[in-house]
């Protein structure tokens, strides 16, 4: 079992392992060394407490438990169409100036963008923290904070409408060709997934209505994030209507799945691909 020690603490152990450390090292150096004196041993903490940047860290008002009361009262999340409720972690990077106010605020590994978007402006507004102390003044300091968001999706989703057996499947009009023609004309490779040299293939699903047109896609499977799952959907969204499944001679509505690669450039395929 591990215990979290409160910033205060710091000196004091610092203190007692520079005076260990120097205790060693007379111990083991020749008669004539001289251990540290008491001058020199002030400096040397000070210089771990420069690197350390602060010996009280900032601290939410009325404390950690409040703080995790406060944005689970005031963080909104997004609705994002995944067929299963999924669990993500967020890792919020901000400064806390030495007045108190939190900015500068960036996710250090980008995932689903709206609920990203959402952290932003939530940290953005926080009330003022009490600043980190450094030998008794305020400084700014960097922290990171990792978030454990559920999100769920109360939404209808492919997966809970019932669709008949059918005799024909749906087609694309022009069939598998077209239909990677056009998802490689209509996707945009996400800027956060090529910065971070991200990829992978992304299953969608989706109804195809008797009219042919396309409705509630949902992606399946585990979140990649960095966008991958929001483009494959937003592809899906936009494709134009298919030849629909046909159940007795007429048109019914069914289900069906694409799975969308993400491939970066100068790798296999440079290209995305659908199948």
């Amino acid at each position: 079992m591990f215990y979290r020690l409160p910033p205060a603490c710091f000196p004091h152990i610092l203190l007692l392992a520079l005076f260990f450390a120097a205790g060693s090292r007379a111990a083991a150096q020749e008669p004539a060394s001289t251990p540290l004196s008491e001058a020199e041993m002030r400096a040397e903490l000070a210089r771990e407490l420069e690197s350390l940047k602060a010996d009280v860290m900032p601290q939410f008002p009325q404390g950690e438990e409040y703080m995790h009361d406060w944005i689970a009262a005031h963080l909104k999340i997004p609705y994002v169409a995944l067929r299963n409720d999924s669990v993500v972690m967020v890792y919020v990077d901000f400064l806390v100036e030495r007045t108190g106010y939190v900015t500068d605020v960036k996710i250090k590994h980008p995932g689903i963008r709206q609920l990203d978007k959402e952290v932003v402006t939530l940290f953005s507004g926080m009330p003022r923290w009490k600043p980190g102390l450094l030998n008794g003044k305020p400084v700014d300091l960097r922290m990171t904070l990792p978030l454990r968001v559920t999100i769920p999706n109360s939404l209808r989703k492919p997966a809970d409408v019932t669709t008949p057996s059918v005799n024909s499947l749906p087609q694309f009009n022009g069939g598998g060709q077209a239909l990677r023609y056009f998802v490689k004309k209509t996707l945009q490779y996400p800027k956060e997934a090529k910065a971070a040299g991200v990829g992978g293939a992304v299953t969608v699903e989706f109804l195809i209505l008797a009219n042919g047109r396309v409705g509630n896609p949902a992606t399946v499977g585990h979140v990649i994030g960095y966008g991958l799952e929001e483009e494959a959907m937003r592809v899906v969204e936009k494709m134009p209507k298919w030849i629909p499944a046909r159940l007795d001679g007429r048109a019914v509505a069914s289900k069906h799945q694409v799975v969308i690669r993400f491939e970066l450039p100068g790798k296999q395929g440079e290209t995305p691909a659908v199948k």
